[in-house]
């Protein structure tokens, strides 16, 4: 993945909606300022150059760092204008320092696992815990400018943005309406993962 640079996928059709991937190379720094005591912001946009609505979007996140809970994330779409919603949130109650995150992780409105639940390595498709719900995107207009911004609420923990993908499942041939309840093809593949190892399991008992 090139530098700044933008990836678009189209990787199937899913009635009658495509399912895209739109990404992006950040490699910056996340972490605090030991020396002033500043926590630490990371701001990025994608432009997404397709034109539809909006029925199914996930955020991943190639990061590296030393407690993924200590991070919040906002999301804002075109039809926002610049506003910018929570979708996951720094909670000092359920905060695990040892948490620690090595690479790619899928955020997932329709994930069965949400991301306060932990094992190692923390990497796979976790529900975001943020009042704000991934699921407010559904129906809007996908084309334009997405920006996401992650915050370290914590001092002295430390890591690295590297790369930020949008996964969007997008009907290019209707107007905004109301979304339909359509599963994009990650929850689909870990939803028959699960059944067919609860079968198995059956089987064996």
């Amino acid at each position: 993945m090139a530098a700044g640079g933008i990836i678009v996928l189209i990787s199937q059709t899913i009635l009658f909606a495509n399912y895209f991937s739109f990404g992006k190379s950040v490699n910056e720094s996340l972490g605090t300022d030991k020396e002033t005591s500043t926590k630490g912001w990371v701001r990025t946009a994608i432009f997404v150059p397709v034109s539809g609505i909006v029925r199914d979007i996930d955020i991943a996140l190639n990061i590296e760092h030393t407690s993924f809970c200590d991070l919040q994330i906002f999301v804002g779409s075109p039809d926002l204008g610049g506003d910018k919603i929570c979708i996951n949130l720094y909670d000092k109650y359920t905060l695990d320092p040892n948490r620690q995150s090595p690479g790619w992780m899928v955020l997932d409105e329709e994930s069965m696992f949400g991301i306060d639940q932990s094992w190692e390595p923390y990497m796979g498709l976790f529900r975001p815990n943020g009042e704000d719900r991934l699921s407010s995107f559904y129906g809007q207009q996908s084309y334009g400018l997405w920006l996401i911004q992650i915050y370290d609420a914590v001092l002295y923990d430390t890591g690295i943005v590297k790369d930020i993908r949008l996964d969007m499942l997008i009907d290019t041939d209707l107007e905004p309406s109301t979304p339909l309840p359509i599963p994009e093809p990650a929850t689909l593949l870990l939803t028959a993962a699960v059944a067919a190892f609860l079968l198995r399991s059956k089987r064996n008992t």
